[in-house]
């Protein structure tokens, strides 16, 4: 079983990109589990949502502790997510506009902002990073480009060439910075 934690704040969309990532797991034929965790968050304020991919029935419905991933969606947060925990072999997924390494755990980055900026991808609150961050996420995890584009489609009928677009940008320019 695969366990995936993803570090935001209020308003960037870490439940929506749970919930993307548990459908992708559907769509690849395997089990998904999104774990949105509220307390008292608010607009602005560090929140945190966690997603369970296996390709056998999912036991566990608690939060995850030692994630093998970590989605970063501000690199504001980086210490701050590493801290609160991470497997001993686990991987960091940062949006960042440049290279940032995390000692001890294999890192990718992507500019999910600029590419959300590029895309057109706006709410109140600034850039909707969340797409772009789905396609990266979904490259560094080998899910196919397809199944994550059907993961689109189905969540958001119809004209989808702007989230289509940044999320398929987002999977083909997302790096490995260290390993």
């Amino acid at each position: 079983m695969l366990e995936l934690r993803i570090n935001g704040f209020g308003g960037q969309g870490s439940v929506t990109l749970a919930h993307l990532l548990a459908q992708a797991a559907l769509e690849n034929g395997e089990r998904g589990q999104a774990l949105p965790f509220f307390g008292v968050e608010r607009r602005g304020a560090p929140v945190r949502a966690a997603v369970r991919m296996s390709p056998t029935t999912i036991h566990a419905h608690s939060q995850c502790e030692l994630p093998d991933y970590v989605v970063v969606m501000s690199e504001k947060l980086t210490e701050a997510a590493v801290r609160e925990g991470i497997s001993e072999l686990g991987t960091v997924i940062i949006n960042a506009p440049s290279a940032v390494t995390v000692e001890k755990h294999p890192t990718w980055q992507v500019d999910a902002e600029a590419i959300a900026h590029e895309a057109g991808l706006f709410s109140a609150d600034g850039p909707l990073i969340n797409i772009p961050l789905f396609g990266a996420v979904c490259r560094v995890l080998n899910i196919p480009q397809n199944i994550m584009e059907q993961t689109i489609l189905n969540k958001w009928p119809g004209n989808n060439e702007r989230n289509l677009g940044a999320a398929g940008k987002a999977y083909n320019t997302v790096t490995q910075i260290s390993v």
